[in-house]
C-alpha cells in the first residue's frame, strides 16, 4: 500500500491540492463530533487508515494517507452505507488522529489488508474471500470450513464451538471451487502450500489484520470425492492480541484453580499435561500456567518452546518451529531442538504435543534433566490420557515418575442471561441421566436454561453471539503423588485406572458440567454434545 508522508515531492502535492483533494488541517484539533466518528467503525478506520471529518451534501468526507482508497470507493460505499468522498493527508496526521479518535496505537505503514488483499489488483472473487475471512474474524470464529459440492460450496464458521452455515450469504458457484482453493493457497506465507498438488493434503499459513489485531491463519486442505482437484479447506483463525491470558481467566472453579496453582508453584520439575480435542483451549491454558509460574517467581524465565506449529506468538519466549525434511542437514526435529535447548540455560520447556512414543521420549528426557515440561495430548479425558501415555511404548516407571499433573478440558458456551429461556428436560435427556442426576436437575429452586428463540437473540440488548456470551472451561484434573504413581504402576486396564481415581474423590467433567447446568449457566445439550457421558 503506497503511503504518503511529508517527504513526497512538491509536484505531487500540488496536483492533489489543485484538485481540492488534499487535507491540510490538523485532524486532532478539529474536534470531530462523536456521531461523525461513529460513522466509521474502529475496524474500518484501522484497515483503511481513514478518519471521517464531516458530512457534505449527503457525502461522508473521509481523510486517508493512502491513494488505494480512491481505487476502492465502490466497495467502501457498501461497507460504510452511504456516498463518500476522499481527501488525502499526511501519514503523521492520520497516525495521530487514529490514536485520538479510535485509540489505535498500532499504526501499520504496510498494507493492513495484507498482500493477498491488495485493492489495486484484486478480483471480485478474491475480495469476496477476504471479506469472508474478515467477517469470520469479526464474529470471533475459530475456524472457516470450505467444502465444495455438486451445487456450490458450503461455508461454515465455527463460533463458540458450534458450526454456523453461511453458505447462502457467500453463495459461491460450483465453478469457483478450484479458484477459491488456489487463491487461499496463494495467500500462504510459509512456503508450504502448493497449488500444483491437489491430490494430497496441503498446509500453510498467513496473517491478516482485524483492526489493530493481527490474526494468524492456518491453512489445511484435503482432497475429497472422485473429481481431480476437488479439495476441502479449513482455515484456523488464531488472533494474536498480545494480551496475556491469566490462569484466573481460564474459567477453572475456585477449588480446581487453587489446587492447580499449588501444584504449579511447588513443582520445580516434572511433566504437566493438558488434554482435550482440537479447539478445547489446551495451548492457551498451558501458556497461562507458564505465565503464572513467572509471575509467582516475579522474575523473567527462559522458556524454550518446541512447537509444530507455533499457535500463540509470544515475544518473551524462545519459540522454535519444528521443520522435518528428507534431507537430514536441513531437518529441524524436536530432538535436535531439545539438544540445543538443554545447552541454552532453559527454565521451562513447552513441547507442543505428544503424538507418539518419540514425542513422549523427548518430553520425558527434558523433564528428567530437572526442568518443568508442559505439553498437550489429544485425548478425551484424564483417564484416557493416562492410559494413552502408558501405552506409548515408553518406560512406565520413567513416565509416572515425571508426571505431575494432567488437566483435561472442554470449552462450553455460556448462555446469555438476557435472551435465554427456561428449559424443560426432554425424554432423551432424562434417559441418559441417573436417578441422582435427575434429582439434582429437578430440585426445588433449580431453573434450567436454554437458548432463546431466534427473534429473542436478534432483539437481545447484550448483543450476544447466537444466544451465547462466549465460552468457559469445564475441566477435570489429576495431581500425581507417590501413592498414585505406585498404584498406577501396578494397574493395566482402563477400569482399574478409573477405580483408582474414584477412590481419590476425582470429579469428572461430566459431573462439573451438570453443576454448571444446574446453575443455569450452560445448556444441558451443550454438556451432552461437548463433554458427553460414558
Amino acid at each position: 500500500m503506497a503511503v504518503f508522508d511529508n517527504n513526497q515531492s512538491d509536484y505531487f502535492i500540488k496536483q492533489i491540492t489543485a484538485a481540492g483533494l488534499y487535507y491540510k488541517e490538523d485532524l486532532c484539533k478539529q474536534k470531530i463530533p462523536e456521531n461523525i466518528i461513529k460513522k466509521i467503525p474502529k475496524k474500518l478506520a484501522a484497515k483503511y487508515h481513514m478518519i471521517p471529518v464531516c458530512i457534505d451534501r449527503n457525502q461522508l468526507v473521509l481523510v486517508s494517507d493512502t491513494e488505494q482508497v480512491f481505487k476502492n470507493v465502490s466497495q467502501l460505499k457498501i461497507e460504510v452505507g452511504m456516498d463518500i468522498k476522499f481527501l488525502l493527508t499526511s501519514t503523521d496526521n492520520i497516525k495521530m488522529a487514529l490514536l485520538e479518535y479510535y485509540q489505535i496505537s498500532n499504526y501499520r505503514e504496510k498494507n493492513t489488508l495484507n498482500h493477498a488483499e491488495s485493492i489495486e489488483d484484486s478480483t471480485p472473487l478474491r475480495r469476496k474471500i477476504n471479506e469472508m475471512i474478515q467477517d469470520a474474524a469479526e464474529k470471533k470464529a475459530s475456524d472457516i470450513h470450505i467444502l465444495p459440492y455438486a451445487a456450490g460450496v458450503y461455508i461454515h464458521f465455527r463460533v463458540n464451538g458450534h458450526l454456523i452455515d453461511l453458505s447462502d450469504i457467500y453463495n459461491f458457484l460450483p465453478s469457483e471451487a478450484g479458484n477459491i482453493i488456489n487463491i487461499i493457497k496463494g495467500m500462504d506465507e510459509s512456503g508450504n502450500a502448493d497449488m500444483t498438488k491437489s491430490n494430497i493434503p496441503n498446509s500453510g499459513s498467513f496473517t491478516i489484520n482485524r483492526g489493530d489485531i493481527p490474526i494468524y491463519v492456518r491453512i489445511a486442505t484435503v482432497p475429497i470425492g472422485t473429481e481431480v482437484g476437488l479439495q476441502k479447506v479449513n482455515l484456523r483463525l488464531l488472533p494474536q492480541n498480545n494480551r496475556r491470558i491469566k490462569i484466573d481467566e481460564i474459567g477453572y472453579p475456585p477449588h480446581d484453580l487453587s489446587m492447580i496453582k499449588k501444584t504449579l508453584y511447588q513443582s520445580a520439575s516434572g511433566l504437566f499435561i493438558n488434554s482435550g480435542p482440537t479447539g478445547s483451549g489446551k495451548t492457551t491454558s498451558l501458556y497461562a500456567q507458564m505465565y503464572y509460574i513467572g509471575d509467582s517467581l516475579n522474575e523473567p524465565l527462559n522458556i524454550m518452546c518446541i512447537e509444530n506449529p507455533i499457535e500463540i506468538q509470544e515475544g518473551s519466549f524462545v519459540q522454535v518451529q519444528v521443520h522435518e525434511s528428507e534431507v537430514e542437514d536441513v531437518s529441524l526435529t524436536a530432538k535436535k531442538i531439545l539438544k540445543v535447548g538443554l545447552r541454552s540455560d532453559p527454565d521451562i520447556f513447552l513441547y507442543g504435543e505428544i503424538r507418539d512414543s518419540e514425542d513422549a521420549l523427548v518430553a520425558i528426557e527434558a523433564s528428567t534433566t530437572g526442568h518443568r515440561v508442559f505439553s498437550t495430548v489429544h485425548a478425551a479425558d484424564c483417564i484416557r490420557t493416562i492410559t494413552r501415555l502408558l501405552d506409548l511404548n515408553v518406560s512406565k516407571t520413567s513416565l509416572l515418575s515425571e508426571l505431575k499433573m494432567i488437566i483435561s478440558q472442554r470449552l462450553v458456551g455460556v448462555l446469555c442471561p438476557e435472551c435465554s429461556q427456561p428449559h424443560i428436560l426432554t425424554a432423551k435427556e432424562k434417559a441418559i441421566l441417573t436417578d441422582e442426576e435427575l434429582r439434582k436437575l429437578t430440585a426445588p429452586g433449580i431453573t434450567l436454561k436454554e437458548h432463546g428463540s431466534v427473534s429473542a437473540q436478534k432483539q437481545c440488548k447484550k448483543h450476544c453471539s447466537f444466544g451465547l456470551q462466549g465460552r468457559t472451561v469445564v475441566d477435570e484434573f489429576v495431581v500425581f503423588d507417590t501413592a498414585l504413581r505406585d498404584t498406577l504402576l501396578k494397574q493395566q486396564s482402563f477400569s482399574e485406572v478409573k477405580d483408582v481415581l474414584s477412590k481419590r474423590r476425582f470429579k469428572s467433567m461430566w459431573e462439573k458440567g451438570l453443576d454448571m447446568v444446574a446453575s443455569g449457566q450452560v445448556e444441558l445439550s451443550e454438556i451432552i454434545h461437548i463433554v458427553g457421558k460414558d
